[in-house]
């Protein structure tokens, strides 16, 4: 097997990142298209066949149940879920298909990777995936070929390619990557990564604490589409333009070591936020994501308070 690559190689050939940490759904039934589209924040109808959208699934008050892709397939619609929350999400939804024609249910036996960097379109067309032609097409497009489901997608700050099949499938890719020279991106790498690029993750800034553009969901919402659950909230929270909360990078300073829910004090703002990521980069600097107080601007100073200490960090846009 190849090496663990460093995630250096992201930005300059490519790394393969499994497992993937993400669970299918597969919706069927006759009313899948018109009932998701009224329930969650994208915008379904609108998604063409073979196309994808980012959506949540929120509470009437706006709190979100679960992030997703949407994926519109001929006959059914794929869910592609964090880890863990397939049956959680397929249950939801269920409840609120009172009178709908319309099935939920997480696949048996599917499983996903990843190949992220400039050089992963040439590494899988090498096994016959055609990762080329999908790369020109709209960010979660996505093709069946063979036995495998290809996808375009953008993860940890590069473009690359979900690729999602039966295990033994994708053990099978798997295996011809690394034989071929592919290097496997270590979990600890991956999530430095992420935090790098300031990526919201379930469970750590995607929580029920937060409304979804204080914690970089932004995009998943479709003011444009009509109804969806949660919507009143939303709405009157873009109309006042006010937000709390923003996701932001912190910038720590060279040996810290502070923890995931570790205050944030600042003199402009005493309650400025806290951390909701921590992870050790390649070159060994601790790398953070805060929720921080709106009130504390770019650039700012904010003080780490937590067990290892009191350290003084800056503040960044997760843009920047």
């Amino acid at each position: 097997m190849a090496p663990e690559m460093s995630g250096s190689a992201l930005s300059t050939g490519a790394a393969l990142l499994a497992p993937l940490g993400k669970e299918m759904i597969v919706a069927r039934g006759a009313d899948r298209v018109r009932f998701l589209h009224g329930v969650v924040t994208g915008d379904v109808a609108g998604t063409p066949q073979g196309g994808g959208v980012h959506a949540l699934l929120l509470t009437p008050k706006a709190h979100v149940l679960s992030e997703m892709r949407i994926f519109v397939r001929e006959n059914e619609l794929y869910l592609v879920v964090a880890a863990g929350q397939g049956a959680e999400t397929a249950a939801a939804l269920s409840r609120y298909a009172v009178m709908d024609d319309f099935t939920a249910e997480v696949a048996p036996d599917f499983q996903m990777i990843a190949m992220l960097g400039p050089d992963a379109a040439t590494r899988l067309g090498a096994l016959g995936l055609p990762a080329g032609a999908l790369a020109e097409k709209n960010l979660w497009s996505h093709v069946g070929t063979g036995d495998a489901w290809l996808v375009r997608v953008e993860q940890l700050g590069v473009a690359g390619f979900w690729i999602g099949g039966s295990a033994s499938e994708i053990a099978r890719v798997g295996a011809a990557l690394t034989a071929a020279g592919t290097a496997p991106l270590s979990p600890a790498l991956a999530e430095a990564a992420r935090i790098a690029a300031g990526e919201p993750a379930w469970g750590q800034e995607i929580t029920d604490e937060f409304f979804p553009m204080e914690i970089g969901l932004g995009d998943a919402i479709d003011y444009r589409k009509g109804c969806f659950l949660g919507q009143e909230p939303i709405v009157r929270i873009r109309d006042r333009g006010h937000t709390n909360w923003r996701l932001a990078r912190i910038a720590l300073p060279e040996g810290a070591r502070p923890d995931a829910g570790d205050r944030l004090e600042s003199d402009l703002k005493p309650k400025a936020g806290k951390l909701t990521s921590v992870a050790t980069g390649p070159d060994g600097r601790t790398v953070a994501l805060g929720v921080v107080h709106v009130g504390v601007p770019e650039g700012a100073s904010v003080r780490v308070v937590g067990a290892s200490g009191i350290v003084t960090a800056t503040v960044h846009e997760t843009s920047s």
